[in-house]
């Protein structure tokens, strides 16, 4: 695995430097792959442009380029968003009924495949997707020469300790009001964090794989969450939809059952999760680093 430290690594600079461009260059690896799917295709690389917002994240503390680059990846990703969205419609939209064995929906199923299809047959697909890659190589080449302003574990510390208390903090903010828009950021805040345990995992492998697992667990319950409420909106705002009405108002239910299902799920995970203050969890791994840093 690539996507987290090593001990090889001499300096926290020279690890930030090594990780964002070999997911850069499996990115554009992605990018040329003949056989893989367009959609795939497109998946793999924005989640390649995820895991370097995140690998940025856990330094920006320390890491002056961190704004500029930051808005360089998400940008970038932007390009290729609305392919994305209309091929996640389509795979939310299969997820649900596997969760919730419903049947009697294939016209949602056929409207939102031909929405998807419509808009993968134009031009501008290649001319984002050339673009992107534009961007990317510019960005690889940046970042073989990005600089951290500490060394060590503090060059992590601060931007762990705060995207695990953000995590906590969303996930007590969506107990009490479990809206869209405040699941939407605790998932943010729960995806970075788990990007940073992947990242740290080295430093104590057992305990760190098996949280990265849960994280895992947790950043799906609130994905799918934000999936369908993505799907629903969709719906909400369409000015025509091919059948009746009352088959579209039945889809919506089921949406929000699941919604209530994911919530409780994701509840009840997340509170074994963040149960412990941020300080607390910065001077346990602390002390995992040291002891890595030792052997």
């Amino acid at each position: 695995m690539t996507y987290r430290l090593k001990l090889s690594d001499k300096t926290s600079q020279d690890a930030l430097r090594r990780i964002a461009v070999e997911e850069v260059d499996s990115a554009l690896a992605e990018l040329d792959d003949a056989e893989m799917d367009l959609h795939e295709k497109v998946h793999q690389v924005r989640k390649r442009a995820k895991k370097l917002r995140g690998l940025i994240r856990l330094v920006r503390p320390h890491f002056p380029d961190h704004a500029r680059e930051n808005a360089a990846i998400r940008d970038a990703a932007r390009r290729i968003s609305g392919l994305r969205d209309r091929e996640a419609r389509v795979e939310t939209y299969d997820k649900l009924m596997v969760a919730t064995g419903a049947t009697g929906f294939d016209e949602v199923h056929a409207h939102l495949v031909a929405v998807r299809d419509a808009a993968s047959g134009h031009d501008h697909v290649a001319d984002d997707l050339a673009a992107f890659r534009a961007e990317f190589e510019a960005l690889r080449a940046r970042a073989a020469g990005w600089s951290l302003s500490a060394r060590g574990f503090k060059a992590y510390r601060p931007g762990l300790e705060k995207m695990f208390a953000r995590a906590r903090k969303g996930r007590r903010a969506a107990a009490e009001s479990p809206d869209a828009a405040t699941i939407h950021d605790w998932r943010k805040a729960v995806k970075y964090h788990w990007y940073h345990t992947r990242l740290m995992a080295p430093i104590s492998p057992e305990a760190l794989e098996r949280r990265a697992g849960q994280l895992k667990d947790l950043s799906e319950f609130l994905g799918d969450h934000h999936d369908l409420a993505v799907l629903d909106a969709f719906i909400a705002e369409a000015q025509e939809l091919p059948g009746d009405a009352a088959l579209w108002q039945a889809f919506r239910a089921r949406i929000a059952a699941r919604q209530d299902v994911l919530e409780s799920e994701a509840q009840a995970l997340a509170a074994r999760l963040f149960a412990s203050p941020a300080k607390d969890l910065g001077k346990r791994w602390k002390s995992w680093w040291k002891a890595w840093k030792a052997a």
